[in-house]
């Protein structure tokens, strides 16, 4: 994929236009920070590729660090690569990054600007009012002022949200609790919440879930393990956030009593190094096998025994709902959207966030009594329906932005 750098519209949009005769394609802008594997980004994705180009003309603006050929062509969509917008706060690059996006969607003449995560949240709506956009959108993938960061850090990140909360039409939550936590905060209104699960192609992990006894072996030999062995899985990029250590100290007190245990870590990220040097410290490196990214996470999860998270925060971790899929029992933090997803004790379980020695119980528990764990695993397939499904998410998401445009025509 060749990136665009200027303010054409795609080819895709004329064809639309010229498809819907006299009316033309509603223009839309979503801006990201960075275009990564992750869950608000795969939502982006899934958006932008999936909303109707007769309908909508969709371009995208990421900035520096985005993989974007990682993800493929994206059609009719333009991209918009801002080396100014980086992740860390930068005064000048920041500054810089406000001017052009404002430049960007003045030029581009954008009915709608929708933006994701936290610095191209701020900068995406600062830059969309500075143009005088008519709507503006934010998604709320996870809470950005979490009690995981100190209290002057949360404190300038919750007036941040609040700030552009002004001039923020609508809000979408990918899950209840980031919702509630927003509203308490004085982030916006209530009213102007629309609480849109985070879309994804579950068919395949439903499937997978299906797989035979035989398939299912020949899935864990391909990845050096026997049918005797208790196989424990983590999805989730290799960066501090995703408290991967709470799960390694776990296995460090696991593995004297139960010598089948294995665990799989799937997932890239900068942390690999440090993980590694730790499964070696800790006396578990014969335990732990990094797999890095992989296309059939599906067949993966469904191959093992337990899917766990350990994460710190999060929005709706979506690996959960994928996990729940697959027919495996899920063990995980008490974090932000576990509980619409886990019913603890009844598909699954939720422990304290950090707490080890819980965490150990039950991972414990749920290796022993292996026909329980399938009867939670079971009843985590069973509860997964379509509210989690990219196509309910695009129809959701559709009929709020032509809400939106409608109202703002009236």
């Amino acid at each position: 994929m060749n990136p665009t750098t200027t303010s054409t519209p795609p080819p895709g949009a004329k064809a639309a236009e010229r498809r819907r005769g006299s009316q033309p394609p509603v223009r839309m802008l979503h801006v990201i920070t960075r275009m990564i594997r992750g869950g608000a980004d795969e939502n982006t994705l899934y958006t932008v590729r999936g909303l109707d180009k007769t309908r909508y003309a969709v371009d995208l603006a990421v900035g520096e660090g985005s993989e974007l050929d990682c993800f493929g062509p994206l059609g009719d969509v333009g991209v918009y690569v801002l080396p100014e917008l980086v992740r860390d706060p930068h005064p000048w690059k920041d500054l810089v990054a406000l001017v052009r996006l404002a430049r960007l969607i003045r030029r581009g003449r954008y009915q709608i600007v929708h933006t994701h995560t936290a610095k191209a949240g701020f900068l995406g709506r600062l830059a969309a009012a500075l143009a005088g956009s008519p709507i503006i959108v934010h998604t709320v993938h996870g809470v950005t002022f979490h009690d995981q960061i100190p209290a002057l850090q949360r404190w300038f990140y919750l007036l941040l949200e609040r700030v552009a909360a002004r001039f923020t039409h609508q809000f979408i939550a990918v899950g209840e609790d980031v919702k509630d936590i927003y509203v308490r905060s004085g982030v916006g209104s209530a009213q102007a919440y629309e609480t849109i699960y985070s879309g994804m192609p579950l068919h395949e992990y439903l499937e997978a879930g299906r797989m035979a006894g035989e398939q299912r072996d020949a899935v864990r030999a391909s990845l050096g393990m026997a049918p005797h062995h208790q196989v424990v899985a983590m999805a989730a990029r290799l960066e501090p956030r995703k408290g991967h250590i709470y799960l390694l100290h776990a296995v460090q007190r696991l593995k004297p009593s139960h010598p089948d245990l294995r665990v799989l870590l799937l997932g890239d990220g900068a942390l690999r190094p440090q993980l590694e040097w730790q499964c070696e410290a800790l006396g578990i490196a014969d335990v732990v096998r990094f797999l890095g990214h992989r296309t059939d996470l599906a067949q993966v999860l469904a191959a093992c025994d337990v899917s766990v998270l350990t994460s710190l925060w999060e929005g709706l971790p979506r690996v959960l709902v994928q996990s729940a899929a697959t027919g495996r029992p899920v063990l995980t933090f008490d974090v932000e959207g576990a509980w619409e997803v886990v019913r603890d004790g009844r598909n699954g379980f939720i422990v304290p966030s950090r707490d080890v020695d819980a965490f150990t119980a039950r991972l414990a528990t749920l290796l022993e009594d292996r026909a329980g764990a399938r009867t939670l695993g079971e009843a985590g397939r069973e509860q997964v329906g379509s509210q989690w499904t990219v196509e309910t998410m695009l129809e959701r998401l559709d009929r709020m932005y032509q809400r939106l445009t409608s109202r703002t025509a009236a």
